[in-house]
């Protein structure tokens, strides 16, 4: 993977922005400063996959928390089915 420094910095950016809010969204949403971390960086990591798809300018803020909420979703699914 070839990694763009314009990608990375506005990656970075977000990061400094959004990583507190982010992260005390996702300490509510697990119940726990581990998860949440966890949850954060995931969050990030796919929005640093997705990033050189999306068009300029979009609203960073609904889109990180979107990505963090789907993701959180998706782990209580998975967690939920198991037990099915």
């Amino acid at each position: 993977m070839v990694m763009r420094t314009s990608n990375l910095s506005r990656i970075e950016k977000l990061v400094e922005l959004y990583y507190l809010p982010l992260f005390r969204f996702a300490e509510r949403l697990c119940g726990s400063p581990v998860g949440a971390m966890v949850l954060t960086q995931r969050t990030f990591r796919l929005a640093f996959d997705f990033s050189p798809a999306m068009p300029l300018p979009i609203n960073n803020r609904a889109w990180l928390f979107a990505i963090l909420f789907n993701k959180f979703l998706e782990g209580r699914l998975r967690s939920h089915n198991a037990y099915i």
